[in-house]
């Protein structure tokens, strides 16, 4: 989850996020740092690379620690998570999200109905939304909670997203929080949550 894009980009520099993230649910992947140049070849390979070293500055994506492959676009995550996303269309592939919001966000972002398979992060109970229309329409099991951790350091991808997760219930909640060093951040009802994914990712693809 962030919610820098865009604003303060070159044409250039937005126009290689954008290509990034509107091909990940079509690949069911992040493009590779190859095929980015390929789709660029209007530039040189050292240009593409010195725009992608910028967007991981900024926390626009994570690139590796030898800056060879980009871990995460926000949404999008290039390994396994606990949040498999599916949207509606021919055209996209299964896909991973980095976290619980960035998994509610997808939909706003492409407009898209979407389902999402997850798992509780305490009990490991399996956990079904579907969205049609923007709207939640489909829920299992029906009290599902999300913690929002706000311990941001480094980069969203290794500090706040891996403890953004869903839980079954408050109950399941609660007794993951025993069990766990006391972090900051907020449960969220499921609708707030959704919320929230609306509020960072449905400008995420707009031409600013």
């Amino acid at each position: 989850m962030n919610g820098k894009f865009g604003r303060t980009l070159k044409k250039e520099e937005n126009d290689i996020r954008k290509f990034i993230l509107i091909q990940s649910p079509v690949l069911g992947r992040i493009p590779s740092i190859d095929e980015i140049k390929i789709e660029f070849n209007q530039f040189p390979d050292e240009k593409v690379i010195a725009i992608l070293n910028k967007l991981d500055e900024i926390d626009v994506i994570n690139l590796s620690d030898d800056k060879k492959v980009i871990n995460a676009a926000y949404p999008f995550s290039n390994s396994k998570t606990s949040q498999i996303v599916t949207l509606r269309g021919e055209a996209y592939n299964k896909i991973y999200a980095m976290c619980a919001i960035d998994a509610l966000g997808i939909c706003f972002m492409f407009d898209c109905d979407v389902t999402i398979d997850s798992k509780c992060y305490y009990s490991g109970e399996r956990i079904k939304i579907e969205i049609k229309d923007n709207e939640i329409i489909l829920l299992k099991p029906k009290n599902i909670v999300v913690w929002c951790d706000m311990e941001y350091s480094c980069c969203a991808a290794t500090s706040l997203c891996k403890n953004i997760n869903f839980f079954s219930s408050k109950f399941h909640f609660s007794k993951w929080q025993k069990e766990k060093p006391v972090r900051k951040g907020y449960l969220l009802p499921l609708q707030e949550a959704f919320y929230l994914g609306k509020l960072f990712f449905e400008n995420r693809l707009d031409n600013r």
